[in-house]
């Protein structure tokens, strides 16, 4: 096995800017391969590698691979494996390893990745690959707290993806890559802040006329306009995108944009946030379940039809929390109202996965029990659920000639038909 030296870190408390970056990668069943795909396609880049699961510290790498110990000081280009039986957390850059409890849910992953966020902050990377249940999922929420990174494997590429979509469920995932991608948005990570300290956190005037420049050529070949987004958000998007182009100037970027199409999409999209689940703000949810849905059908004659419009649906989890909402108060009150829903959204893959109706287990944390059996199906060995119960049909894309209001307002109308998608039903 080949390795190569590294240099040494000081045994003293370093300063946050000194700190080293440490990609966590959480696995389970299914791992072995997706961590495999990942170390054959990453390069020297002066981070360090723990990887919390078990794995044979004979495993081919460039890199030196060694069990853990404690307080074994982390250093870079270097892979540290969780030994058997162990749970580990990190404190000053050292490992700690504890017995694991036989009786207890397997957590190691978010063991870690929770002290990983407390000791490393902004320097923490978290990667999720294949594997069942949903360990991880809360450890990433520490990680995005203190301004780290967290990269999910594709779940579509994962043997198991039970804990790739617990993650993805949750909102706080940067980036949904296949195995042997993540190496490469792992550098490009890094590399984004030295590009951020050289732009600097404060834009100046001139570098804000080039940002203009840069958001005018996303409205000019998209329909999004970003031009309101706060300022942190669109810079870090952007120096992410220079550091994976390797382009360490914002001339630089506005002429690369203006001679590759795709990368003004690519940089578009990385703007969009699909952030929601099932019931998102409780409060709200039982504010118009209990004060304005009963009034507002009261007021509805039988031959009505109630018509809903939710803005922004990201990937459908409010929409459809809504539509269970007037399902149910249909019921009680009897009616026989004609209910459609209008969602629509300018993420057009999130749009798509809402359009489908199909969702992970891990809305069983969101959903009750009772509402799961009345308007979900199980489908498949993956677990997955399925809208449909107690509903006329699946959610449909709008047809241009049928969107509400098309007489009177086209652009509104071919907005919904190219965004939107329809919700049909009544209560039966």
């Amino acid at each position: 096995m080949k390795t190569f030296s590294s240099p040494q870190i000081k045994n003293t408390q370093t300063t946050q800017s000194e700190k080293l970056y440490i990609i966590a990668i959480g696995a389970s069943a299914g791992g072995l391969e997706a961590i495999n795909r990942i170390f054959d396609n990453t390069p020297k880049a002066g981070v360090a590698y723990v990887i919390v699961q078990h794995l044979s510290p004979d495993h081919e790498s460039f890199m030196a691979i060694s069990v853990a110990e404690t307080d074994m000081l982390l250093e870079p280009n270097q892979i540290y494996l969780l030994p058997k039986g162990k749970n580990m957390t990190v404190k000053n850059g050292r490992l700690v390893l504890t017995d694991s409890q036989d009786k207890q849910p397997n957590s190691a992953i978010d063991i870690f990745f929770d002290s990983l966020a407390e000791d490393q902050g902004d320097k923490s990377i978290a990667v999720i690959l294949s594997g069942m249940g949903r360990d991880g999922t809360k450890g990433i929420e520490a990680i995005k707290k203190q301004g780290g990174f967290v990269i999910v494997q594709d779940p579509d590429t994962a043997q198991f993806d039970s804990m790739p979509n617990s993650a993805i469920h949750s909102g706080n995932v940067d980036a949904i890559l296949a195995p042997e991608l993540i190496p490469e948005e792992i550098i490009a990570y890094v590399k984004w802040e030295q590009l951020e300290i050289n732009i600097g956190n404060r834009i100046s005037k001139s570098n804000e006329d080039k940002l203009t420049k840069i958001l005018n050529l996303i409205q000019l070949h998209t329909p999004l306009d970003f031009s309101g987004y706060k300022r942190p958000t669109i810079i870090r998007k952007i120096i992410i995108r220079m550091a994976r182009n390797d382009i360490k100037s914002l001339e630089d970027y506005i002429t690369f944009l203006d001679n590759n199409h795709n990368e003004i999409i690519t940089l578009a999209q990385g703007f969009l946030i699909s952030v929601t689940k099932f019931f998102r703000d409780k409060d709200a949810f039982e504010v118009i379940r209990k004060n304005l849905l009963p009034e507002i059908i009261k007021n509805k004659l039988q031959i009505d039809t109630l018509k809903v419009w939710v803005i922004g649906c990201a990937t459908g989890e409010e929409a459809y929390s809504l539509a269970i909402l007037i399902r149910e108060e249909l019921n009680t009150l009897h009616s026989g109202l004609m209910v459609k829903i209008f969602a629509s959204d300018i993420d057009k893959p999130a749009l798509l996965k809402a359009s489908k109706g199909i969702y992970d287990r891990s809305i069983e944390d969101e959903v009750s029990e009772e509402r799961l059996n009345k308007f979900f199906i199980k489908l498949g060995n993956k677990a997955t659920t399925l809208w449909q119960n107690g509903f006329d049909k699946l959610p449909q894309p709008i047809d241009l000639y049928r969107a509400p209001f098309a007489e009177t307002n086209s652009q509104f109308a071919s907005f919904l038909f190219e965004y939107g998608w329809l919700l049909v039903f009544r209560a039966k």
